[in-house]
């Protein structure tokens, strides 16, 4: 059950290009990864500069409140 050189070639040839395109497809995977990946930080930041924005407001709208109660009562 001897194999011949030209089926171990032909048997390379096929391992070699199941191969590429295994790598191929993980490149693919991995870009794919990295654009999600930029996609939720980019979220991330924007998220947290509006929660900075809003906690900002809230903070000037409790003092213009405390402001007011102040004036009231004097």
């Amino acid at each position: 059950n001897k194999m011949t050189t030209n089926d171990m070639i032909t048997e390379l040839t096929q391992t070699v290009s199941d191969l590429k395109r295994d790598v191929e497809m993980l490149k693919e995977d991995k870009d794919y990864l990295y654009k999600k990946l930029e996609k939720a930080y980019g979220d991330r930041i924007e998220l947290r500069a509006e929660n900075t924005k809003l906690k900002q407001a809230q903070v000037s709208v409790n003092t213009t409140e405390e402001e007011e109660c102040l004036a009231c009562s004097a």
